[in-house]
C-alpha cells in the first residue's frame, strides 16, 4: 500500500510539475514575444527620434548661418557699384591719379554676365605713367576704395639714370576685374 501511495504521490507530483511547466510556457512565451516586440518598437522609435534631433540641430545651424549671412548682405552690396554706372568708378580712379600726380589711361573690357548670378564682372586695364612711389600710392588708394577691384596682373617698367640715383618716370600696366551689382527687375 505504501508503494501505491508512493506511486500515486510520484505520479501526481510529476503531473503537477508538468501542468505547472505547461502553464508557465503558455503564459511566459507570449509575454516574452510581446516584450521583444515592444523592445523592438522602442528601439525603432529611439532611432527615429535621434534622426529628428539631428535634423533639428542641422536646421538650427542652417538658421544661425543664415542670420550671419543676412547681416553681411548689405556689406556685399556696398562693395559693388550698380551695373551701368561705370562712370562713377572711372571718375574716382581718375581723381585718385590726379591727386597722386600720375597719368592714367583706362581701357574698358567687355562685361561678363552669367544669367543666374546677381552680379557681373567687367575687365579694366590701366596704363600708369609717373614716379614709382606715386604709382604705388595710387594702387594703395585703389585697394582702399569702397569698391572691390581685383588686380590680376601688373607689369612695371622703370629705368634709373646712369648714376643710379635719380629715377625717371616709370610705366605700369595693370589688368583688373571689377564686380557690378545687377539691378533687380
Amino acid at each position: 500500500m505504501t508503494l501505491r501511495l508512493k506511486n500515486r504521490f510520484l505520479i501526481s507530483s510529476i503531473a503537477f510539475i508538468m501542468l505547472l511547466l505547461a502553464l508557465l510556457v503558455l503564459l511566459d512565451v507570449p509575454a516574452m514575444r510581446e516584450i521583444r516586440l515592444i523592445a523592438n518598437q522602442v528601439d525603432e522609435e529611439r532611432v527615429r527620434l535621434e534622426k529628428l534631433y539631428i535634423r533639428g540641430q542641422l536646421q538650427k545651424n542652417v538658421q544661425n548661418n543664415l542670420k550671419k549671412i543676412q547681416d553681411r548682405i548689405g556689406f556685399l552690396d556696398e562693395l559693388m557699384l550698380q551695373e551701368n554706372q561705370e562712370l562713377q568708378y572711372i571718375t574716382t580712379l581718375e581723381q585718385l591719379a590726379t591727386e597722386e600726380n600720375v597719368a592714367l589711361a583706362i581701357n574698358i573690357g567687355t562685361a561678363d554676365r552669367v544669367p543666374e548670378q546677381l552680379f557681373s564682372t567687367l575687365a579694366f586695364s590701366f596704363e600708369l605713367n609717373g614716379r614709382w612711389e606715386n604709382m604705388l600710392k595710387w594702387i594703395a588708394r585703389v585697394e582702399g576704395l569702397h569698391y572691390y577691384t581685383n588686380i590680376e596682373a601688373i607689369t612695371v617698367a622703370i629705368r634709373e639714370d646712369e648714376d643710379g640715383k635719380a629715377l625717371r618716370p616709370g610705366k605700369m600696366s595693370i589688368a583688373a576685374k571689377t564686380f557690378w551689382l545687377i539691378p533687380s527687375l
